[in-house]
């Protein structure tokens, strides 16, 4: 099986090396290169062609942050990786729609998993769980819940489950529908509520939606 090859971008040399570390001792990924700043990820993007850019320039703003996405969100997927001192949000990550955000402190024990699920095409965002009030807090009400309201029966069925943690074959198991089914009301669902990914569909039918 080919290994997963990382580029990781970290403007502090301690934890540019603990990553670097941490690549190399979980089976599987592989460093394809480094950089400590936006034009050293440009430029090693260009010539390495990793899989998945880790993303931890902490004076990055939120203008910059984007126009680095643009650049490279079509040759790698991206993971924000977040510390006490980053400027770039959570609302920064789920608007520039990149693959993962993951708090450094909590990073560690996941960190395999969580690259393998990205290069699987899957969207992964891990934060501390009392994070998630504050963030839904900063979606505007009036427009969520005009969209909200515009959600058939099932699909609230399926995004009240899904906002309670469950997985699609836990939400299928529970409703009495296939698998491929949630799917669809998922996918259905974040389009009427402008949504990027199932973590932002959560947080907003848990702050907006129907409740039981």
């Amino acid at each position: 099986m080919a290994q997963i090859q990382l580029l990781i971008a970290d403007d502090q040399v301690v934890t540019r090396s603990g990553l670097m570390a941490m690549t190399r001792e979980a089976p599987g990924l592989d460093v394809a290169g480094v950089a400590q700043d936006a034009a050293g990820v440009l430029t090693a993007v260009d010539r390495e062609d990793p899989d998945i850019v880790l993303l931890n320039l902490r004076k990055l703003t939120g203008d910059s942050f984007r126009r680095l996405v643009q650049l490279i969100g079509a040759h790698a997927s991206i993971i924000v990786l977040c510390c006490h001192d980053s400027v770039v949000t959570l609302q920064d990550a789920l608007r520039a729609k990149v693959a993962g955000f993951m708090d450094l402190e909590i990073l560690q024990e996941d960190f395999a998993s969580v690259i393998t699920l990205v290069s699987r095409g899957c969207a992964v965002y891990l934060l501390p769980r009392d994070r998630l009030s504050d963030i839904s807090t900063e979606y505007p009400t009036s427009s969520t819940s005009v969209a909200i309201s515009s959600l058939t029966s099932r699909e609230n069925d399926v995004l009240l489950l899904l906002a309670a943690g469950m997985t699609n074959k836990q939400i299928g198991t529970t409703l009495h529908i296939a698998e491929n089914t949630v799917k669809k009301h998922v996918h259905r669902a974040m389009i009427k509520l402008s949504a990027s990914n199932r973590v932002e569909v959560a947080l907003l039918v848990s702050q907006h939606g129907p409740k039981r």
